[in-house]
């Protein structure tokens, strides 16, 4: 098409507007000041300039702009991270703005509704051909500045998207998804790239001559080829305030009537839904319904769909993804109530079956003895109450009981979770009705077996929420769409493509961020290909996830599992990123080697020998990123040692993982009393990388009462070596003993010393 009509049109609209220059009569002072906290937060003051310029000519409607103002407004929070780090939600410096300057309001609304239904990275691409292609068809004589590139606009557009996320418009899309006729959830919500491209000069012209302007838009529908109907007239109707009227077509290719949102007889943007081979095209008409303007595909290329995300509520997100799988096999289309309520016990079920054996994966430092036998695995403990808990939240049903689960548990072994699992009785029925099909008893154990696939794969994310410690507070947790098969690279899931029902199942410390990542941002990215090994905190579309380890809390007190979630993203000193990971910055270096204590024999007190405290942790940046480590400072000056220690809070919860926390006693602490080492036990002073000459079964790290000390030793003891007189000690052939503050120095002896193996405890 030729693009300087459209550039004409966009010189017809500035005759018509007065020309924006927002920033001509300020202080440059000022506008570098914004500048900068503009770039600090991820945006761009030239990149805002420039969409400014192009949204910002559309007036928005009176009713939203209240109720948007009212919600983003209200949406603030600073949750503390680190001593320089805060999760912060809500307006930053991009929509502060907004809510000040009537143009970047228009532009912050308008992108605050295109990056909840789109992709921003697909948008971002689309956006950037778009005003591309209108700059091209500029005179060079026009003074039109080159557009903005993909990056400058994909950093505007996370800044809008994270601002902005606790306006939900789930309601309105909804709620025209539903007038139309289409399903609530399964709405489509892509469109292709020409189409925005023409309603960035559209809609404004339509808003300044709304009795002499229209908007006919034409797009094929097909497999592939969605209209995203419900999004423009969100786009026109809700926030621009246009009447639209939408003649749509269906899957099956039938059109029965019209919809129209806005007043009778005043239709300013038609939207016709048609057959995959016809021809596409948004035009703008004047009143005559005489062409101004079209825009179609590129012949010779074929037009491209900005990739859309489907946002459903966390809470009944499993019974959502239940209905879009179910709705795609023969034998159980349509699934009623009853069926879904049947997922939910196995997935529950299933959930609790697998939990009851997980072991901690320590594989990284688990070394064979000389008989090539490993050590006894970890035992790892889920909460069940917790467990039972995430399901009702999960499915939305606080009527899953316990008792229900144990029944179905009792009566299915669980060897597996396919084919083999009788169906329960919903789907029994079900399958005993299917429509007519060959090979009748075929097709319904292959869809069982993938129906169990999609359970095995959701009762991992079962199991994850059930390690967040505040599950409870995020009811307006959204998450992305049903792109769920991300889930089988798990490794939990991948163990249980052949799992037997017995066999221990071996979960690293990453499992369960990982398996919220999923739903959180695989949309996003591919999210195997994170540095795991670092990761400390994900974030996207306002919603942070992050390992327990922040902060200055006792190990004791730290589930090694669990997780937290939050609105916001991470944000230092109006610095704001999408993600924090341990720094490179980390590790240990030490002058002085650890010295044995008390041996066989000799009293030895709950003490610390050495004191540690938690300085102010290190904070850097990296592209995206925070870069971050813990900071230990060893208070004995040992000549040529640097007496802070830096730790990556990823490598502590590692290492914290592969710790065993005591039992509970019925002593106490016992905090004064002195303990008698029996033969095979020592204490042992200090931090380093040897220990000489020692053979003692059980060695105490003398690191009561002081949390830095604790961690410290967390960190360390798993690299500790000990010299004999022949031979040096496997590095990781020592299990690791964390005492808790219910449990008693003689306690916690015992209790290593009832286990086999060579133990250290970490006092």
């Amino acid at each position: 098409m030729p693009f300087s009509n459209q550039f004409a049109l966009s010189v017809e609209l500035t005759r018509l507007l007065p020309q924006i220059g927002w920033a001509a009569d300020k202080a440059s002072s000022r506008i570098i000041s914004h500048a900068r906290e503009l770039r600090q937060s991820g945006s761009d003051i030239v990149v805002e300039e420039e969409l400014a310029n192009v949204f910002g000519r559309c007036k928005i409607s009176d009713t939203l702009t209240s109720s948007f103002k009212t919600i983003v407004a209200k949406s603030n929070s600073n949750v503390p991270l680190l001593e320089a780090i805060t999760l912060s939600g809500g307006p930053g410096p991009t929509v502060i703005r907004a809510l000040q300057e009537t143009p970047y309001f228009a532009m912050v609304v308008q992108i605050s509704l295109l990056v909840w239904t789109f992709d921003n990275r697909y948008l971002a691409t689309a956006l950037t051909e778009a005003l591309r292609k209108r700059s091209e068809g500029a005179p060079s004589s026009s003074g039109v500045p080159s557009s903005p590139d993909r990056q400058g606009i994909l950093g505007v557009l996370r800044a809008c998207e994270s601002q902005t996320s606790a306006f939900n418009w789930n309601m309105m899309l909804n709620a025209v998804s539903t007038t139309l006729g289409y399903e609530a959830d399964k709405a489509p919500i892509d469109i292709p790239h020409f189409v925005l491209q023409g309603l960035l000069d559209m809609f404004p012209m339509v808003q300044t001559l709304p009795s002499d302007r229209l908007i006919h838009i034409q797009v094929p529908l097909g497999e592939d080829k969605d209209s995203g109907t419900s999004t423009l007239v969100v786009w026109a109707h809700h926030v621009l305030g246009l009447t639209v009227l939408v003649r749509p077509r269906y899957y099956d290719g039938q059109s029965n009537r019209s919809f129209r949102f806005g007043t009778p007889g005043l239709e300013q943007v038609f939207i016709d839904g048609v057959a995959a081979d016809n021809e596409a095209f948004i035009t703008l008409l004047d009143a005559q319904r005489e062409h101004l303007l079209t825009i179609r595909p590129e012949p010779d290329t074929e037009y491209g769909l900005i990739g859309s995300v489907r946002r459903i509520p966390a809470r009944g997100w499993g019974n959502s993804l239940f209905v879009d799988h179910l709705a795609n096999v023969t034998i159980f289309r349509a699934p009623s109530r009853a069926v879904i309520e049947d997922m939910q016990t196995v997935t529950t079920a299933f959930a609790f079956v697998v939990a009851k054996n997980l072991v901690k994966d320590d594989s990284h430092r688990n070394i064979a003895d000389d008989k090539g036998e490993m050590r006894n695995a970890i035992i790892y403990d889920v909460d069940e109450q917790r467990l039972l808990q995430a399901s009702r939240f999960l499915f939305d049903n606080p009527h899953i009981s316990r008792g229900s689960i144990d029944s179905f548990v009792k009566q299915c072994s669980f060897k597996a979770l396919d084919e083999r699992l009788p169906r329960p009785l919903a789907m029994e029925a079900a399958a005993r009705a299917p429509p007519l099909v060959k090979n009748h008893d075929f097709v319904v154990d292959d869809e069982w077996n993938l129906i169990c696939g999609h359970a095995r794969r959701l009762s991992i994310l079962l199991i994850a929420l059930a390690h967040v410690v505040n599950l409870e507070d995020f009811e307006d947790l959204m998450f992305v769409g049903f792109a769920f098969s991300d889930m089988s690279q798990h490794t939990l899931a991948i163990q249980l493509e052949e799992w037997n029902g017995n066999d221990f199942l071996r979960i690293p410390d990453e499992a369960w961020l990982q398996a919220l990542a999923v739903p959180l941002l695989s949309h996003q990215q591919n999210i195997w290909n994170l540095p795991w090994d670092k990761v400390c905190l994900i974030s996207d579309k306002g919603w942070s996830c992050w390992i327990s380890t922040f902060g200055g809390s006792d190990p004791a007190y730290i589930r090694a599992g669990s997780v937290s979630i939050g609105r916001g993203s991470p944000c230092r000193n109006g610095v704001w990123k999408i993600g924090i990971w341990d720094s490179p910055l980390g590790g240990h270096s030490f002058a002085g080697d650890p010295e044995r204590a008390e041996s066989c024999g000799q009293a030895a007190s709950l003490r610390c020998a050495e004191n540690v405290t938690l300085d102010n942790p290190y904070c850097g940046e990296g592209d995206d990123v925070f870069l971050v480590c813990a900071r230990l400072r060893i208070h004995r000056a040992i000549p040529g040692q640097n007496p802070v220690q830096r730790v990556g809070y990823k490598e502590l919860q590692r290492h914290l993982w592969w710790a065993q926390l005591s039992k509970r006693c019925s002593h106490g602490s016992q905090t004064h009393k002195d303990t008698r080492l029996g033969v095979g036990c020592a204490t042992i002073a200090g931090f380093g990388n040897y220990l000489h000459e020692t053979e003692e079964r059980v060695l105490v790290c003398l690191t009561a009462h002081s949390v830095g000390a604790r961690w410290l030793a967390i960190a360390t003891i798993p690299w500790l070596s000990i010299i004999g007189d022949d031979e040096i000690e496997n590095v990781g052939e020592r299990q690791i003993l964390l005492r808790g503050n219910d449990c008693c120095f003689q306690c916690a002896i015992d209790q290593a010393a009832a286990q086999a193996g060579k133990w250290f405890i970490i006092l």
